[in-house]
């Protein structure tokens, strides 16, 4: 049976549009946290914001997908087909070639994933090391804060899920993440996308419809 491919699958149009709309959704997020995370005029500012925390964790997973879908293990999956295998692989690279020579640091660096999914597992760890610490990082942790500056407090905090306004930086326990250079990249690939028949309109991606009872080319 004939492989299906990046080409002539049914659903093959939606790869494009899925990083696209990846891409757009995490564009959008980190405007949001750049302008709730306010920066003071002079002095300092610290808020308390579980709801601005949830945006931060919500650009996390749009920039993990993002790198899902345009680099992939060579090694074939668990409960994965052949076919499947090579659709996959094909779909990663072709999907690479789409959005060129960019730059893609930190959407393509394995923090970004790790502190996500293994918060639980560095929460423990961190919890051990200070409790049995003889003298502790810092005097005080902060967990959902959003600081202007690290001189908020005096020696700064031990950060667990702090995000840094004037840094536009993501620090969680052992890990921390570059937003603003996150959003960078977001905005690099939504521009070669761009240059894509169709994918030049300015309200952003929407929804398709698509006709899956029409043979195969």
């Amino acid at each position: 049976m004939t492989d299906v491919t990046f080409d002539n699958g049914k659903l093959s149009a939606l790869y494009v549009h899925e990083l696209w709309w990846l891409s757009s959704s995490l564009i959008r997020k980190a405007e949001h946290l750049f302008e709730e995370a306010r920066i003071p005029e002079s002095g300092y500012l610290l808020q308390v914001s579980p709801e601005l925390h949830s945006v931060i964790a919500s650009i996390l997973a749009d920039a993990a997908n993002i790198k899902k879908m345009i680099v992939t293990p060579s090694a074939k999956l668990n409960g994965e087909s052949g076919g499947q295998s090579r659709l996959r692989k094909e779909r990663a690279k072709r999907l690479k070639d789409l959005i060129g020579d960019i730059e893609l640091e930190e959407i393509l660096n394995h923090k970004v994933r790790n502190t996500l999914e293994h918060f639980d597992e560095y929460l423990d760890e961190a919890n051990v090391k200070l409790s049995k610490a003889k003298i502790p990082p810092s005097p005080m942790a902060a967990y959902n804060m959003i600081l202007s500056h690290w001189e908020v407090t005096d020696p700064p905090v031990y950060p667990v899920r702090v995000y840094i306004s004037s840094e536009r930086m993501f620090y969680n326990l052992k890990w921390n993440v570059n937003i603003g250079l996150l959003y960078d990249e977001a905005l690099a690939i939504i521009g070669e996308l761009k240059k894509l028949p169709g994918l030049d309109r300015e309200e952003g991606p929407g929804g398709m419809m698509l006709r899956l009872d029409v043979p195969n080319a």
